[in-house]
């Protein structure tokens, strides 16, 4: 009983945690079907989810998935999809040039983002400045770019 009480209580925090400053959280029936369909079609067991809408095309889903915090953005260039990694895990490639190259920075989040058949990890960093930048290394911690938001 203790167990399921903390899953519950666990994913309520993530969940709360994981809706993105400056998006709008959004009831399903407002989400475009094709979106919502495409998921219970990709994810069909998942039955807590939160949705939030990026802009009047783009929503992303947060759900937990056999015990992995994920989310979806769905967009019309294509569908993403984000395994969240725990801080622990992170690749100590990328917390050394994130320390190296943007000092007082803070972590707030890294995901594996797969995007068109590209995996890729996206650090999400807030710098000195309170400037949120999201940088992407490939599998091995080696840097490619900031990616530029649209």
């Amino acid at each position: 009983m203790k167990k399921i009480f903390l899953l519950v209580l666990c994913s309520v925090v993530v969940f709360s945690c994981s809706t993105q400053k400056g998006y709008k959280s959004v009831n399903e029936r407002d989400v475009p079907e094709r979106y919502v369909n495409d998921l219970k079609k990709q994810r069909p067991n998942v039955e807590k989810r939160t949705w939030v809408m990026v802009d009047s095309t783009s929503y992303n889903v947060n759900f937990i998935d056999n015990g992995n915090q994920m989310r979806i953005n769905y967009q019309k260039s294509g569908t993403q999809t984000q395994w969240i990694v725990p801080s622990e895990y992170i690749p100590s490639q990328i917390t050394d040039y994130i320390t190296t190259n943007y000092a007082n920075s803070k972590i707030e989040e890294v995901s594996i983002a797969d995007f068109k058949n590209k995996k890729t990890y996206h650090a999400k960093i807030l710098t000195k400045k309170k400037e949120s930048k999201i940088l992407e290394f490939d599998l091995n911690g080696n840097f490619i770019s900031e990616v530029i938001k649209k």
